[in-house]
């Protein structure tokens, strides 16, 4: 079974390191991380990716501009949108790119609910044992 890769890219290094580590002791995946739009772009056009976790404010390039990015490339990617900017114009644009948005503060096992269960349709989900 392949082991899916999960890419979180956020410009705060605490939120990418704990939605790493949450992840990692939950399932078996490969853990990408990008600090602004355009490591994540670099991410998204050398890795294939299965979903991503992605902050709408960031540096250099913002999230809606990554999810444009992402379809010029012809890519498909489950992406949740994780972001602190309150707006229904974000909420709006997310929505136009068939992405789910949580708020900042976000629930770990909300994220995890919803990454865990794509995984579980596509066959990529391989849960890890307990220590």
């Amino acid at each position: 079974m392949n082991i899916p890769t999960i890419l979180i890219a956020d410009d705060e290094p605490l939120t990418r390191e704990h939605v790493r580590k949450f992840f990692e002791r939950r399932i078996d995946c490969n853990i990408l991380e990008a600090k602004d739009g355009e490591e994540a772009l670099a991410c998204l056009r050398d890795n294939s990716c299965d979903a991503m976790i992605l902050d709408i404010r960031m540096p250099k390039k913002s999230g809606i501009h990554v999810l444009d990015e992402l379809k010029k490339m012809g890519k498909s990617i489950y992406t949740i949108v994780i972001t602190g900017w309150d707006s229904d114009l974000v909420a709006e644009e997310c929505v136009k790119r068939d992405v789910e948005i949580l708020p900042k503060p976000f629930s770990f096992d909300e994220v995890y609910k919803k990454i865990s269960q794509f995984l579980k349709k596509k066959g990529l989900l391989i849960l890890k044992k307990e220590p």
